[in-house]
């Protein structure tokens, strides 16, 4: 699922339709832009179903040391929306959900261990689990789709221009989809937890 779509781009460009390749155009610079997002977030905002195998917190870790970090394993991605099952990799114990069981799960992407610890080694639970928004929000919707529309308008990624001696500056980066501080920021509300 893409942030945006062609027609939205079509529509904020304020042209009255795309051509089959323009289209095409279209909906790779909206992929462009969802990736430069994502490099920023750690994460893919989209909802998807994902499998991991999580290490275990350290023993060496302060978490655990003070008795915070045990219990606690932070999913790599969040929100968090369903967790479809989690087992341990060392015998293939599958753990049940539960308050009175073996864990619980929040949708800050944190599962929470009962009665016990999670195991302290590499590799150490294996979960499957639902996370990222159903709706891309509307902030990093509209930055993918502001990223897009520029290299739309500028797909040379010209920064300046002379006319006295004929002057011409190109940008270095691709397609011009820099992110500013200001989106760094907005961006940091949707940062993958580590």
């Amino acid at each position: 699922m893409a942030y945006a779509t062609a027609d939205e781009l079509r529509r904020m460009l304020r042209e009255e339709s795309f051509t089959e390749d323009e289209t095409a155009t279209a909906e790779l610079y909206i992929e462009l832009a969802q990736g430069v997002i994502e490099d920023e977030t750690g994460q893919a905002l989209e909802q998807s179903e994902d499998t991991v195998i999580l290490d275990g917190p350290a023993e060496n870790d302060e978490r655990y040391q003070n008795g915070t970090g045990s219990r606690k394993l932070i999913l790599p991605r969040w929100p968090v929306t369903a967790v479809a099952s989690v087992s341990l990799t060392d015998d293939g114990d599958v753990l049940v959900f539960g308050k009175d069981r073996d864990y619980t799960w929040s949708a800050a992407g944190i599962l929470h261990r009962r009665g016990g610890d999670w195991p302290s080694h590499d590799r150490a639970i294996e979960v499957t689990y639902t996370a990222g928004f159903a709706v891309v929000p509307s902030g990093p919707k509209r930055l993918c789709l502001r990223l897009a529309a520029g290299a739309w308008s500028n797909p040379e990624r010209l920064t300046s221009e002379a006319l006295g001696d004929h002057s011409k500056s190109w940008a270095a980066d691709a397609l011009g989809m820099e992110l500013t501080e200001g989106d760094r920021r907005a961006l940091g509300a949707y940062r993958a937890r580590t």
